[in-house]
């Protein structure tokens, strides 16, 4: 009975914990009314790993917690990228590599003979930075049909099965990445909610465990201990760019969020 009750809250906590740092992160943007600060990729990496996932599970048919978590992380993400495209600030000479990139797009429109994939390649910054929700929902919309009928094909097969979870879990667990570049590069952390800090690194630790309690595939573990390495990249990165120690350094952040 106790092992029931343990399983039980044990699930629960793997559904419901990794999204509460995200509907924070969604109070946050719609409460500044800026989404300056939260990397949107992170909504790109949950959505395609978190897609790959649901087929991964239908092909190994592993715990069905874990085809839950997908759902409701789906669910979510969702929601908070309907937020952030809506509240995306202006872009300026301060953004990612976005200006330098539009500066290298003109110099490529002004060179005609220049390669096809070189042109591909200067206008990476384009992808999951398009202008309407509407267009990454279809992009999604897309992205999952054709993994459906590439499943409907070749689920038979064990070995493209593996590949999906292995896919899905290695996208996944790039999670942090983005966020940790944005927090380098802008060198501040503000915009960015400490609850999804939070969730990622005790959700990750939490995760590593529930995979080696429940024999989870090692893809699982594997990708959730990387997933983890980050996240403490970037619990240093909260301490070293906060504002006490910002103080005693002499230092000010890139940007500032005026709330």
């Amino acid at each position: 009975m106790v092992t029931d009750v343990f399983s039980i809250l044990l699930s629960l906590g793997m559904v419901v914990g990794p999204v509460l740092g995200y509907i924070d992160q969604y109070r946050i943007i719609k409460q500044t009314k800026t989404s300056e600060g939260f990397n949107s990729k992170a909504c790109a990496i949950l959505l395609f790993a978190n897609i790959l996932r649901i087929f991964f599970w239908l092909g190994r048919r592993f715990d069905t917690t874990l085809l839950l978590q997908s759902i409701v992380m789906i669910v979510t993400q969702l929601f908070l990228l309907e937020v952030v495209v809506r509240y995306r600030p202006a872009p300026t000479l301060m953004d990612d590599d976005d200006s330098s990139s539009s500066l290298a797009e003109s110099v490529s429109i002004l060179s005609e003979a220049a390669h096809p994939w070189q042109n591909a390649w200067q206008r990476r910054s384009e992808f999951w930075n398009w202008p309407s929700y509407l267009d990454y929902f279809n992009f999604l919309l897309a992205f999952t049909t054709v993994v459906s009928l590439l499943y409907v094909f070749m689920h038979q097969w064990a070995s493209f099965v593996e590949i999906i979870g292995i896919v899905s879990l290695s996208v996944e667990s790039t999670l942090p990445i983005p966020q940790c570049l944005s927090h380098f590069r802008h060198r501040s952390t503000q915009g960015f909610s400490r609850l999804v800090l939070a969730t990622w690194f005790l959700g990750d630790t939490f995760k590593v465990f529930y995979y080696i309690f429940t024999g989870a595939p090692l893809q699982f573990i594997v990708c959730g201990c990387f997933q983890l390495s980050v996240d403490f990249v970037i619990v240093f990165q909260c301490i070293w760019f906060s504002s006490v120690v910002r103080k005693w350094l002499n230092d000010t952040p890139a940007y500032e969020i005026i709330e």
